[in-house]
């Protein structure tokens, strides 16, 4: 680093030689170095240093920068340098510190190395003219949206007057009247068959082998599982209820299954399995409703005579068909 004695010694050296170099330009025919010297901006800045005596310390001294960075400058080693608008600020310093115009060093320096990042001007007398292809596509997204907001609104109105128009009410028929009384119960009828199941199919000599299989005096059209009860009740296992002389109404099992009988007060009354031939006497005068788990399983006995057999679900006991009592 120089002393600030140096510096200001320097400063005067470089006034006297300007003087100087006035009188030498006066009196003798060589011109002073100057900024449009040399092949570019760093050489003409050399050479004015050198004709003034001042070393690259120097002249780091009066600039604030680095020894290293004026040699870059005086060679033009630009990859040496930072980026450009700090080459721009220091090579207008080194030209103020010889005494020149900062702008004119760097007039010189873009001349010698001109900027390509800067955007080029468009050309003079060029008519600008625009994609005809861009204007039918514009075009085209304003005709789409166009139609789409017609068609919503369209679909919007006819929804509107479809909501408007007045909703014709159909009077529902009364329901037809229940006959008064109890019903009687009869066999469950079969489940339909859909009209475009297949015919099953029948194995030759399978029918013949079934019948053979079967106990004597059954056929092949009853379920074997089902215990053939007759007309007329007979105990065939536990009677479960009320004794023989305060009930009239009976079911018994043909297979075993599960039977539940609810009281008016909607407790249950009986509830359990029961195997083929228990059955239930109910008191008479009861108001108790049976359920059962499938159809056709429990009989119904009213006086010890057959009376069909209940449905699967709840059937109340006043639903079955009691004749007078004998």
């Amino acid at each position: 680093m120089l002393s600030p004695g140096r510096v200001e010694g320097i400063v005067a050296a470089m006034a006297e030689e300007g003087s100087a170099e006035g009188e030498d330009r006066a009196g003798s025919s060589a011109p002073a170095p100057d900024l449009q010297d040399g092949e570019h901006v760093g050489a003409a800045l050399r050479a004015i240093r050198e004709s003034r005596g001042l070393s690259i310390a120097d002249i780091a001294a009066l600039t604030r920068i680095r020894p290293a960075y004026v040699e870059a400058i005086e060679a033009l080693r630009l990859k040496e340098l930072p980026s450009r608008p700090f080459t721009i600020g220091y090579i207008r310093a080194y030209a103020q510190a010889l005494g020149f115009p900062g702008d004119a060093a760097i007039a010189r320096f873009k001349a010698d190395d001109p900027d390509r990042n800067d955007a080029l001007r468009p050309p003079v007398g060029v008519r600008r003219m625009a994609d005809p292809r861009l204007r039918l596509m514009v075009l085209a997204g304003v005709v789409i949206l166009s139609a789409i907001v017609a068609w919503n609104l369209v679909r919007r109105g006819t929804l509107h007057d479809e909501s408007r128009r007045p909703t014709t009410l159909v009077a529902a028929s009364p329901p037809a009247a229940t006959p008064a009384g109890p019903m009687s119960l009869g066999a469950p009828l079969p489940a339909p068959v859909e009209s475009n199941a297949p015919p099953p199919y029948l194995t030759p000599g399978l029918e013949a082998q079934l019948s053979a299989a079967l106990p004597e005096g059954m056929t092949s059209g009853e379920d074997p599982t089902l215990m053939d009860l007759g007309e007329t009740f007979a105990a065939r296992g536990a009677v479960n209820g009320v004794p023989a002389g305060a009930g009239r109404l009976v079911l018994q099992a043909r297979r075993p299954t599960t039977l539940i009988v609810w009281g008016p007060d909607g407790a249950a009354w009986f509830a359990r399995p029961l195997a083929a031939g228990e059955a239930y006497r109910a008191p008479d005068g009861a108001r108790v409703t049976f359920e059962t788990v499938e159809a056709g399983v429990m009989a119904v006995f009213v006086d010890g005579q057959a009376r069909g057999v209940l449905p699967a679900g709840r059937t109340p006991a006043g639903a079955i068909a009691l004749p007078p009592p004998a």
